[in-house]
């Protein structure tokens, strides 16, 4: 019991911390105040000034809970390999993003069943992917930070993985700017307005 509470304060911390500081940086470079007052869009989302949305960051440990419980279980599969954050990442990203049971926005039921635009699909990608590759990222430095080895070997590892973050956001962003570029053109010839 010990264990999990000590895992399940380092995925509080860190979803938190992540979740506010993307929420806070991509709410201002998309304008999401604005985004949010626009018609269809706003019988979807509270007001940026809501009281809901205000208490949205501080709730977030009660997430963060959740994604502890859920993650405790595949502790051994995602901890143990040389790749476990790329895993974890890949896991969050298809079952909580993509193929979530709702049409919630970014997922595929949710460019079925809702009325959203696809362009409101779309802007919420680089928020939510950024943001889960961060946690999963920290969160397994943080769980495998190994005391025994060496600093240079620390140095060099630390280096490789940080090339191949660098790499899989760089893979990821030009992967969206493709689905954003599609989508435009496939409404543009479908003649949407």
């Amino acid at each position: 019991m010990k264990e999990f509470v000590q895992f399940s304060l380092k995925v509080i911390i860190i979803h938190t911390g992540t979740y506010f500081i993307f929420g806070l940086i991509m709410s201002n470079i998309f304008d999401y105040a604005n985004i949010f007052d626009l018609p269809v869009i706003n019988n979807y989302m509270r007001p940026i000034d809501s009281v809901y949305i205000l208490a949205g960051p501080f709730l977030q440990p009660i997430r963060g809970l959740l994604f502890a419980i859920g993650i405790w279980p595949l502790r051994a599969i995602i901890f143990e390999k040389q790749k476990g954050w790329l895993i974890l990442w890949n896991t969050i990203v298809i079952f909580g993003i993509l193929s979530t049971p709702s049409a919630a926005p970014c997922s595929f039921e949710g460019l079925i069943y809702s009325k959203l635009p696809l362009w409101y699909h779309l802007i919420g990608f680089p928020e939510l992917l950024l943001q889960t590759l961060t946690f999963s990222f920290i969160l397994i430095k943080w769980i495998n930070k190994s005391p025994q080895k060496s600093r240079s070997e620390q140095h060099t590892k630390t280096w490789r993985q940080l090339k191949f973050l660098l790499t899989s956001i760089m893979i990821a962003c030009f992967g969206y700017i493709g689905y954003a570029i599609g989508g435009i053109l496939s409404a543009w010839l479908a003649g949407v307005e």
